[in-house]
C-alpha cells in the first residue's frame, strides 16, 4: 500500500492558489468588496458580521478569494508580523482586481479620492500598532451604525462615498474632499477630517473615535472649535453641499468622555449646544479583542451638553 503523502497546509499570509478559478457573486461584490471600498481594513469578525450569508460561508470565501491568482484581497499580515499574529483576527484588504471590478460595475467612481478617503485609512505606516487600533475602532462604530440602518426598514443610510459624489464639482475635484478647510479661528487647526462620515436620511454626522491619545485641553478643544465654526459659517454647505452636521465623539473610558463633555459646555454658548453628542465604549479599547458589530451605536442613546439625549435611528428628518 502507498503511503498517503502529507497534506501541504496554506500559510495565513503567502498565496496558495489552488489552480481553480473562482467566480465572483454579488454576495462577494456587496458583502466584502464594497464594504472594503470605503474601509482601508477589516478583519474577519467585521465582514463577517456584514456579510448577509451564514458566517461559516464569509469565512470560507475570504480564504478562497484571499488564496486565488486574481487580486482581490490582501491582508494586513503580508505586511506586518504582529507577535501574537497566531490570536489576532485576519485583517484584509481590498485588491487592485476588486477595485476594477467596482469601478467597472459603477458601484464607486474612477477617482483618486475613494482610497483617500476610506475609513479607517490612516495607517499608511501598519507598524503603528496605536493609529491601527484608532483606525479599527473608527471602522467598528461606523460599520455597527451602518448594520444597525440596515435592518430598519425606515432609515436610509448615505455613505460618504454617496455625500462626496453629490459634493460640488469643486470639492470632487480634491484629492482629500473629507479633509474640510477651517475658517480662521483662535485655537483651532486649518483643517478638519473626520474619522467618518455618513448620513442617515437627510441628518449628516461626522465621527470621531478617541483611544485617549490626544490631550482635551488642546487636540480635542480643537476639534471642537473647528467642527463649530465650518457649521457656522456655513463652509460645509459650501464644502460638501450639506446644511447640518452632528458630531458624534466616542471614547473608551466614561472619565475623559465627561471631560470632554465638560470642554464643550466651556466653549459653547450658555453652556448647551446639540450639535455634539457623546458616547462611551471601553469594550472598543483593544482592537484584538473588539466585539463584533451588531447595530448597537444605530440604536443607542447618546449623551449630550445641556440636551437630552440623541437617538440618531429616530433623529433622520
Amino acid at each position: 500500500m502507498t503511503a498517503a503523502l502529507p497534506r501541504k497546509n496554506r500559510t495565513r499570509h503567502t498565496r496558495a492558489p489552488s489552480g481553480r478559478r473562482t467566480s465572483i457573486t454579488d454576495n462577494d461584490i456587496y458583502g466584502i468588496f464594497e464594504p472594503l471600498s470605503r474601509h482601508a481594513q477589516l478583519t474577519t469578525k467585521q465582514l463577517v458580521a456584514y456579510d448577509r450569508r451564514y458566517p461559516m460561508k464569509t469565512r470560507e470565501r475570504l480564504t478562497q478569494l484571499f488564496h486565488e491568482d486574481s487580486e482581490w484581497l490582501g491582508r494586513l499580515g503580508q505586511d506586518v508580523k504582529f507577535a501574537n499574529y497566531l490570536t489576532v483576527d485576519e485583517i484584509h484588504r481590498l485588491g487592485s482586481d476588486a477595485a476594477q471590478l467596482l469601478i467597472a460595475k459603477g458601484i464607486i467612481p474612477n477617482a483618486e479620492w475613494v482610497f483617500a478617503t476610506r475609513i479607517g485609512g490612516h495607517s499608511n505606516t501598519p507598524s503603528r500598532i496605536v493609529r491601527l487600533a484608532h483606525d479599527h475602532m473608527a471602522s467598528n462604530i461606523a460599520l455597527d451604525i451602518e448594520i444597525g440602518a440596515r435592518e430598519d426598514k425606515n432609515a436610509q443610510f448615505v455613505s460618504h462615498i454617496d455625500i462626496i459624489k453629490a459634493a460640488p464639482a469643486a470639492t470632487r475635484l480634491l484629492k482629500k474632499p473629507l479633509r474640510i478647510p477651517v475658517p480662521d479661528t483662535v485655537g483651532a487647526p486649518k483643517w478638519i477630517e473626520p474619522d467618518a462620515l455618513f448620513g442617515l436620511g437627510n441628518r449628516y454626522y461626522a465621527l470621531e473615535a478617541d483611544m485617549g491619545t490626544e490631550t482635551i485641553e488642546t487636540i480635542i478643544r480643537g476639534k471642537i472649535l473647528a467642527y463649530r465654526e465650518i457649521v457656522a459659517s456655513c463652509t460645509i454647505d459650501d464644502h460638501l453641499g450639506i446644511d447640518n452636521l452632528t458630531v458624534l465623539f466616542v471614547t473608551t473610558r466614561e472619565p475623559r468622555m465627561r471631560s470632554m463633555m465638560e470642554e464643550l459646555r466651556a466653549i459653547a454658548r450658555d453652556g448647551r449646544t446639540p450639535r455634539f453628542a457623546f458616547a462611551c465604549r471601553p469594550d472598543l479599547g483593544d482592537f484584538m479583542h473588539t466585539p463584533a458589530p451588531i447595530g448597537e451605536m444605530f440604536r443607542a442613546s447618546w449623551e449630550r451638553v445641556g440636551y437630552e439625549a440623541l437617538q440618531i435611528d429616530a433623529h433622520q428628518s
